[in-house]
């Protein structure tokens, strides 16, 4: 007997220790408690949940937005005007690839409403491939009649997703007739400059007040679920349920902390968040506003970075008003900070050739920024255009027609 056959021999008596127990796999209808769905496609599980109306997710009262006029919704968006708020479903999907495609399905759809007294909360799964028609038609007739729709990124994936398996399936539901409130936009717009990235659950703990602990990283479901296939061992997926259930939430979440920021965007907070709000109404032709929230975002120390886009911003907004002196001296500030700003020196240009007059220091000012590696294609050319006029505007002795009130 060779040595391979006797370890072999040794481990199968268990005197080397090395066979670990295995153990027992766990059904997901017994962890989740969820029921099982028949219908005239087949069948799935369904899980439900409900939570109080009134139910905190962190520090944000879930059903605030509810309670606010829905006015503040056209400011997201001008398909959002016919938005209902009080028929709305919150959408979240779990799927077995994260890059989309005909061959990824959504083995699990998160659902979400607010009711008169509670928060519903259902939970689709597609425990193997042949559930999926089945969860979908449920899911159809789920969304037929709502008042539009909430996701967190959903535009670019969860709703093409959902709409290629719908075809798929030849099951006719056109999700792009419904509003769509995609949370991911505005909540780059208005906390992109106070987080270090805009992911739901840095939103969730830096925004809501509500840091997830032992949540199964989003990378790691997809496999979770091919392991499920495999073992029967419900584990994981239970752990990706309770990932999905606090997606859902932090969506409600969101949407109130949104609708408070956009129903008094005066009230006090961050002044990362006030130049982002700042800006975002500003964009919107709430210049008086937006201007107030960023000189409130300036009165506080703010990194280089965000003070410099501040005074950027505010300068934008004086010009618009006619201010162009006042717009000149928040310009002049950006660039004590910082000589080769490649924005500021473009704008205070424009502003020496054709209000002051001074050619040689725009020309300085714009030959000083060419060098720099960063520029845009599109913005060296614009820079280049502008030396090179300004170039032949000397040599010639073109004389300078100041304060014509356009603007090249």
């Amino acid at each position: 007997m060779d040595l391979r056959q006797r370890l072999a021999q040794l481990d199968h008596s268990g005197c080397l220790g090395t066979t670990l127990p295995r153990r027992a796999p766990q059904s997901l209808e017994a962890l989740l408690g969820g029921q099982e769905v028949e219908g005239e496609r087949g069948r799935f599980l369904l899980c439900r949940r409900q939570f109080p109306r009134d139910h905190y997710h962190g520090m944000v009262r879930l059903d605030q937005a509810m309670a606010m006029p829905d006015r503040w919704l056209s400011r997201l968006g001008r398909d959002l005007e016919r938005m209902d708020l009080q028929r709305v479903v919150f959408l979240d999907t779990e799927t077995t690839g994260l890059s989309g495609g005909t061959g990824t399905y959504a083995f699990l759809v998160g659902l979400s409403w607010i009711e008169s007294d509670r928060i519903c909360l259902e939970q689709l799964f597609m425990r193997e491939h042949a559930e999926e028609s089945a969860m979908l038609a449920y899911l159809a007739d789920r969304l037929a009649g709502c008042g539009g729709l909430v996701t967190f990124n959903g535009k670019t994936f969860d709703v093409p997703l959902l709409a290629t398996r719908f075809l798929m399936k030849r099951q006719r539901v056109d999700l792009g007739a419904l509003p769509h409130l995609d949370l991911l936009h505005p909540s780059r717009r208005i906390w992109s400059q106070a987080l270090p990235d805009c992911r739901l659950e840095t939103l969730e703990d830096r925004i809501l007040g509500a840091p997830r602990s032992a949540d199964i990283p989003g990378r790691e479901i997809p496999e979770a679920y091919f392991r499920y296939l495999h073992t029967g061992d419900g584990r994981e997926l239970a752990r990706v349920a309770e990932h999905n259930q606090c997606d859902l939430l932090a969506l409600i979440g969101l949407v109130s902390r949104l609708a408070r920021s956009l129903q008094a965007p005066l009230d006090p907070r961050q002044p990362e968040e006030d130049l982002g709000l700042g800006r975002m109404l500003a964009c919107l032709g709430e210049t008086e506003a937006g201007g107030r929230l960023l000189a409130r975002a300036l009165e506080a120390p703010l990194p280089t970075v965000s003070r410099l886009r501040a005074l950027l911003h505010l300068a934008d907004l004086r010009r618009r008003a006619g201010d162009r002196q006042g717009a000149a001296l928040l310009l002049e500030q950006v660039l004590r900070e910082d000589p080769a700003h490649a924005v500021a020196a473009e704008e205070m240009a424009k502003h020496l050739e054709h209000r002051v007059g001074d050619l040689p220091r725009a020309l300085t000012l714009v030959a000083g920024v060419l060098d720099r590696p960063d520029l845009t294609p599109a913005r060296r050319a614009a820079l280049e255009h502008r030396r090179q006029r300004l170039l032949r505007r000397l040599e010639g002795g073109t004389k300078v027609h100041l304060d014509t009130g356009r603007r090249p």
